[in-house]
């Protein structure tokens, strides 16, 4: 019987002790984190769009690839704004150059 009070009292204070580790951080809202990226990220993809049909419109680059590649962008952007998750690869991707063969 002793050995069961030993381990209850063990598991007790171990979990008293790393309650506070597993909580999340104090008065700030959960969603804050997550929100907070997401707007400098889209900003970087909107300016990457409108560099894309800039970059598109100068010199003989007026290639379909420019639209697509501005258009993609805009996609992922309304996803992001709607609150879809979205992965980091696309994200890089859609912040990768234009390249026409």
């Amino acid at each position: 019987m002793k050995k069961l009070s030993t381990i209850l009292a063990a598991g007790t204070l171990a979990l008293t002790i790393s309650t506070p580790v597993l909580a999340g951080p104090v008065g700030m809202r959960a969603s804050y984190a997550t929100t907070q990226p997401y707007a400098e990220t889209i900003a970087e993809l909107q300016q990457a769009s409108k560099a894309t049909q800039r970059e598109g419109r100068e010199g003989n680059k007026n290639h379909a690839s420019f639209t697509l590649k501005s258009y993609q962008i805009d996609q992922l952007v309304e996803r992001m704004q709607s609150g879809q998750q979205v992965s980091q690869n696309r994200v890089d991707k859609a912040l990768q150059p234009v390249v026409v063969w």
